[in-house]
């Protein structure tokens, strides 16, 4: 809350989300008096049949969860521009744009969810003024959180079949659904279906959250095998590791473009942080060092010693060795790590490609000649042409050492 030299209500803003620049920047905002509750509630007692400005007076108290003052506004609005032709709100959330007295009638109907005694009609009496609105879809994910929990049994069996039939393809749509026959641990029958589906929408990309409902309705149907696989140890673990190239994507992205970098970098360390010993996220996090001219850093999580530590691994020193010719650096490391990983894996023609490359980068242009053409001798036909064309470069090179 921000407060003026007299003690009173400026603006305030509830709860924080980063980034914190973000959350800084709407600070300043306040103190410049930038759409504050004190600008709005000056402009209102100025005139108080202005749309707009009774609107935002209303959003403001419901930013602050006093619905019964945001109510009052609401209604205001409402009697003010029954047509709904004064003006439009954008809800960024949703990237929705509504005239405000729609915005209005929903935000009202939709309160009467709340409270002792929640009552649906007022929703049912919004979507049927308004069946084309955009704000139709919220109204019964707002319905569905009452059927879940609080509604009859026998009113819940009724209100889920229709709300899937309209939203046959949103597994959320499901899940509410089956939360509800958690709760109620019946019927099984129904609930294993909807779990079936829900599992199949969402196999290419499973949530956490998702999977843990799934796990429960397994555990009630006597099926822990079932509830292992779908939130077991595999399952976090794959969270994990699908978080960590996220993160690892993200920061190569963006020290591609030469901006981010901090971001980038950070989000390199934090995966490096999930799984230490994954020699892609140690390539991706001394990468990041590398671009941002912290090269003691990158050498000193994947330098020497990481090729020490890897050196019966052929393909680690593989990656490593690439990486550092690529960087143009730590070549004698590299060098030594390539031949390494030749003796280890002497079938596999792309390592020899790399021995050349460090070779070449080293100015050892007879020896990266011989890697490449071994290179050549092994590769399947389909990279054949690739390789001889870097040779034919390497011929042409001068050849010094």
């Amino acid at each position: 809350m921000v407060l003026d030299g007299e003690g009173s209500e400026i603006d305030w803003s509830v709860g924080y989300d980063p980034p914190a620049e973000k959350f800084q920047d709407s600070l300043a905002k306040m103190v410049a008096g930038d759409g504050t509750y004190k600008a709005l509630a000056s402009a209102y007692a100025k005139n108080p049949k202005d749309v707009a400005t009774v609107f935002k007076v209303a959003r403001k108290w419901s930013e602050r969860y006093d619905e019964a003052k945001a109510a009052e506004k609401y209604k205001e609005v409402i009697a003010l521009d029954p047509q709904g032709k004064a003006g439009t709100y954008t809800q960024e959330y949703y990237k929705i744009t509504v005239p405000y007295t729609e915005f209005a009638e929903f935000s009202l109907a939709t309160g009467s969810l709340s409270g002792q005694k929640p009552d649906v009609a007022p929703v049912k009496t919004f979507i049927a003024k308004y069946p084309k609105s955009k704000l139709v879809k919220q109204a019964y994910q707002r319905m569905s959180g009452y059927y879940s929990y609080s509604a009859p049994k026998e009113e819940a069996a009724k209100f889920f079949p229709e709300y899937a039939a309209i939203y046959p393809n949103d597994p959320m749509v499901l899940f509410s659904w089956l939360s509800r026959i958690v709760r109620d641990k019946e019927p099984l029958d129904k609930g294993a279906e909807l779990a079936a589906k829900i599992e199949e929408m969402t196999d290419f990309n499973p949530s956490a959250s998702i999977n843990n409902l799934l796990a429960q309705f397994y555990i009630l149907k006597g099926d822990k095998a079932k509830s292992e696989e779908l939130y077991g140890k595999s399952f976090m673990e794959g969270q994990i590791s699908s978080l960590g190239y996220s993160l690892a994507s993200y920061a190569s992205f963006w020290l591609g473009q030469n901006a981010n970098q901090d971001s980038a970098v950070s989000m390199a360390e934090t995966a490096l942080k999930l799984q230490p010993d994954n020699s892609y996220f140690l390539s991706q996090a001394a990468n990041a060092y590398v671009k941002t001219g912290k090269d003691d850093k990158a050498l000193a999580i994947y330098g020497p010693a990481f090729a020490r530590k890897s050196a019966a691994d052929g393909s680690a020193l593989y990656s490593y060795a690439g990486f550092w010719a690529r960087q143009g650096k730590n070549l004698n490391d590299a060098l030594a790590a390539a031949k390494k990983a030749t003796e280890l894996m002497p079938t596999a023609y792309y390592i020899w490609s790399t021995l050349s490359l460090v070779h070449e980068k080293m100015n050892n242009i007879p020896e990266a000649i011989k890697a490449e053409e071994k290179a050549i001798e092994l590769a399947p036909d389909q990279v054949k042409e690739n390789y001889k064309k870097q040779l034919e470069k390497l011929k042409g090179a001068p050849a010094k050492k």
